[in-house]
């Protein structure tokens, strides 16, 4: 994501934009960079560990699968998660226009990060399933 916005592909990155309309909202101003950065960090990471939770309770009782399915379980999850933040939650909130009216250098940006994200975490979700004796 952050190359793409450095190479001028993305735009502003919607973690970025969200984290700008929570500090305005919360405070009632412009957001600084660094509180943006610092909102968008924190924000970020904890909806992805709390969207990864809840891949782990969708696939507890799968049995083992290849990491081939794995990664292509996560990605199919993570696009889900893109689906509904960037057509849905987020556009509802007025943080910006859905993912289809967007410019397609920031769209493609985040659905590629997002299978990267789903990926990965189907893959290590399931492996360390499997370690631990959870299947």
């Amino acid at each position: 994501m952050i190359s793409a916005r450095r190479a001028g592909i993305s735009g502003e990155l919607p973690p970025d934009k969200i984290a700008e309309a929570a500090v305005e909202g919360a405070t009632g101003r412009e957001a600084t960079e660094g509180e943006e950065d610092a909102v968008a960090a924190v924000t970020h990471l904890g909806f992805g560990a709390v969207a990864g939770a809840l891949f782990g309770l969708m696939v507890a009782r799968m049995r083992s699968v290849p990491d081939a399915a794995a990664a292509a379980l996560g990605a199919v999850f993570a696009s889900g998660v893109w689906l509904v933040s960037y057509q849905g939650w987020v556009p509802f909130l007025h943080i910006m226009r859905p993912a289809s009216e967007d410019r397609p250098g920031r769209t493609v940006t985040m659905v590629v990060a997002h299978w990267v994200y789903g990926m990965t975490l189907g893959v290590t979700t399931l492996r360390l399933r499997d370690l631990l004796g959870r299947d």
